[in-house]
């Protein structure tokens, strides 16, 4: 019966070490698996792997990763789109712009929320995360242009939005 368990111990660390290893961290596969879901795999790996923890990092720290590379990235966009509210002459934009900062506000007060819950290691009660999604075109869509400025951050958005999304979605399940 001993041996049993020490086989089935055996085993699980395998296939445990598979996934997460002390030397590796995350590996290809988790990589490929997250961000085989998103619109961009590639991108999405580049973005987890901006971060120099993530080589080392294990579900949970991976979960903290992605939370705080997407507040980085939407305290940038928040910034960007104040300064072209401040700067614009053009109402209608200065309109849309204000609208942005506001939603933006919003994603800010999202990730704030769900951060706290990371840290406390409550992923399956990270479930908005999905918001960012709707709140980044809400943005794009309410800038009246017919050529947009801002097209280039609303795909970053997203694309990193994804990233966040589908990171704690597999946290959650592992």
């Amino acid at each position: 019966m001993a041996s049993h368990a020490i086989v089935r111990s055996a085993i699980f660390l395998l296939v445990a070490s598979m996934y997460f290893s002390a030397s590796s961290g995350v590996s290809q596969y988790v990589l490929a698996t997250i961000c085989g879901q998103t619109q961009n795999q590639e991108t999405c790996e580049e973005i987890l792997q901006s971060d120099p923890r993530t080589s080392s990092a294990d579900p949970p720290l991976l979960s903290l990763i992605s939370l705080e590379l997407t507040m980085k990235r939407v305290d940038r966009n928040f910034d960007t789109f104040s300064q072209f509210w401040d700067n614009t002459i053009d109402q209608a934009l200065k309109i849309g712009f204000k609208n942005c900062v506001t939603l933006y506000q919003n994603m800010k007060d999202i990730l704030r929320a769900d951060y706290k819950l990371s840290q406390q290691e409550k992923y399956d009660r990270i479930t908005d995360l999905g918001q960012l999604t709707t709140l980044a075109y809400n943005c794009e869509n309410g800038i009246s242009s017919s050529i947009s400025p801002t097209a280039g951050i609303t795909e970053d958005m997203l694309l990193i939005a994804q990233t966040a999304v589908y990171t704690n979605s597999y946290v959650a399940g592992s």
